[in-house]
């Protein structure tokens, strides 16, 4: 037991609000528990001269005594946050969660004399915790929600405005040049595959809470001349010319990738097709924590005033009223890019084109 000269201390702790326990020999024998601690453990007074393992064989089988006995063995304090453990109440086992400090007490020679034990009940708090994790994870489903909505009707645009032009076209080849024909033919069957594609993306809608992100190595330069065909196609621009320069590949989710490239691409063809040599110039390089690209235009440009509001949902440069789409482009890539860990940056000037820089991470 604890020396009377202690006594004055003791009766300070019997009375702290804060649970308290004193552990005086290497067989952890309990010397003094204040009430708090007889409440939190659901214990008697009579523990008091007992082995905590002896006493609480369930905290002995969760570690808690093995933890103990390693304080006094070698002085080092222990301190532990949120942690879980059995409570055995009116015979009733309950998972609580706990913070709590074994601080040893250390005499001259740096011996142990005695482990002062004290604890907090923060399961409440845990609950509320998960309640707010909880409700952050579905305000980050709603808004996975909204965004693939987006990109499905903003994707599914492009193929069957593609499809349309190509049955306008076969409607008008008057001489039924069979050259002609397999021609948009074959556009047609590229629009329907891609069609497709994004009708497969409608799964995700029924398993967007388990839907991970799935990043690989992805080369960008096999791909980027059939985006701006069919961006070409599309706003109806044949004299766009594009221009490129070192084509590296970057490490993404592949669905991402393609709605950013094809969004941003089409967007330099679109808002330069009105130019007399309307050019689009795409090029990357290697940075230290990752792979940068540009996709430059020289089209009509942003207001220095609204480049803040582009990427908002729904917002559109107010001299792009004449050309056609909804202001869903820009708001879609950067939400993908933040998924990825990348970031989206432009600078424009009116009538003289606009730069656009992204960055895709190594990992």
């Amino acid at each position: 037991m604890l020396e009377n000269k202690y006594k004055f201390l003791l009766d300070i702790l019997s009375y702290s609000p804060l649970a308290t326990a004193i552990y005086d020999s290497p067989s952890l024998n309990i010397a003094f528990v204040n009430y708090e601690m007889i409440n939190m453990w659901a214990a008697e007074e009579n523990i008091v001269g007992k082995s905590f393992s002896a006493v609480f064989p369930s905290f002995k089988e969760e570690g808690f005594s093995k933890i103990l006995e390693n304080v006094w063995k070698t002085g080092k304090s222990y301190r532990a946050t949120n942690t879980p453990a059995d409570i055995i109440r009116n015979g009733i086992k309950e998972r609580r969660f706990f913070d709590f400090q074994y601080k040893a007490l250390l005499n001259d020679k740096n011996q142990t004399y005695a482990i002062i034990h004290t604890s907090i009940d923060v399961t409440e708090r845990n609950i509320v915790l998960k309640k707010v994790r909880s409700q952050e994870q579905q305000l980050s489903f709603n808004n996975e929600l909204v965004l693939i909505t987006h990109t499905l009707a903003h994707d599914a645009k492009n193929p069957i405005s593609i499809a349309k032009i190509a049955i306008e076209a076969l409607k008008n080849n008057i001489k039924n040049d069979p050259l002609i024909i397999n021609k948009w033919l074959s556009i047609i069957d590229e629009a329907i595959l891609s069609l497709n594609l994004i009708i497969d993306k409608t799964t995700l809608l029924s398993e967007a809470r388990t839907y991970k992100i799935s990043k690989k190595q992805i080369p960008i330069e096999p791909k980027i001349n059939s985006w701006f065909k069919e961006a070409k196609l599309l706003n109806n621009s044949p004299h766009s010319k594009l221009l490129t320069g070192n084509i590296l590949p970057i490490y993404a989710d592949l669905s991402g990738v393609i709605q950013i490239f094809t969004n941003l691409i089409g967007n330099a063809v679109k808002y330069s097709s009105n130019q007399e040599n309307p050019e689009i110039f795409v090029d990357s390089f290697q940075s230290p924590n990752g792979i940068e690209y540009i996709i430059r235009d020289n089209g009509i440009g942003i207001a220095h005033s609204e480049i803040e509001d582009i990427f908002l949902n729904m917002k559109r440069g107010s001299n792009s009223k004449n050309y056609q789409g909804h202001g869903m482009g820009l708001f879609i890539v950067k939400c993908i890019l933040e998924r990825l860990n990348g970031s989206i940056k432009i600078s424009s000037k009116l009538d003289k084109g606009t730069e656009v820089h992204l960055f895709f991470p190594n990992n």
